[in-house]
């Protein structure tokens, strides 16, 4: 599904920041993998790669065999709002719309039916267990129920891949285990998920791990010892 070959980026400056420095990989469907590191090793640089959120200065990077380079913006966007969803550690969550509406975001772009879009919107914050909070405002969430509502947002277009940037980090330590637990849980149907995280227990309930340090891969190996988020046992 995912195939990055040499990339690098690059930020412009009197000195030039090296933010990702050759990095290669491929993520298969189906997998949920772990980007992990310190802070500065270019884990969010290649999350918003892999999600048409930016472009490599250098290297190939393809999605389902076609590379971003052969893409035009239009083409980016259709791709990023039919086949990704995107959980970020700040919610993004619009704070006067409801639980219902913020969900159904990206269902209007879709050419979807209202009628649909209701149906599919309510049908996500089942799966994440929020059928009971469809017409509260974000401010009337704790942090935990307000991730979940992200994530239900995500997966509203039954996407091919999660793409989650940290969405433990604002979180307290069961809030983010019921996260874990729904992306593992989304996991299990299907879904491929790209995990960032800092955290070492987080980055164990993935299935797999590639470790970055100053923009090169440092690591790339299956998780012996899986962490089950519902209990915290290792499996």
């Amino acid at each position: 599904m995912i195939e990055t070959k040499d990339v690098r980026k690059v930020y412009p400056g009197v000195v030039p920041t090296i933010a990702l420095d050759g990095v290669s990989f491929v993520i298969k469907e189906g997998e949920f993998v772990a980007l992990t590191g310190p802070s500065g090793s270019g884990k969010s640089t290649l999350m918003h790669i892999m999600g048409f959120l930016d472009r490599p200065t250098s290297g190939t990077y393809k999605f389902r065999g076609k590379s971003i380079d052969e893409l035009s913006d239009d083409e980016l966007a259709r791709i990023r709002n039919k086949q990704m969803g995107f959980v970020f550690q700040s919610f993004n969550l619009l704070a006067r719309t409801t639980v219902l509406d913020n969900v159904k975001l990206p269902l209007l772009y879709a050419g979807i039916s209202p009628r649909e879009r209701e149906k599919l919107a309510k049908e996500a914050l089942d799966k994440v267990g929020l059928s009971h909070r469809i017409f509260y405002y974000p401010n009337q969430l704790s942090g935990g129920e307000q991730q979940r509502v992200a994530i239900a947002r995500a997966i509203v277009n039954r996407p091919s891949v999660i793409f989650a940037d940290e969405p433990t980090g604002n979180l307290d330590s069961k809030s983010g285990q019921q996260v874990m637990d729904i992306l593992q849980h989304l996991n299990d149907q299907g879904h491929t998920i790209v995990l960032v995280t800092h955290e070492k227990y987080t980055a164990e309930m993935a299935k797999r791990i590639i470790q970055l340090k100053d923009g090169k891969i440092v690591g790339d190996y299956n998780v012996a010892h899986r962490r089950l988020a519902k209990d915290g046992l290792i499996k």
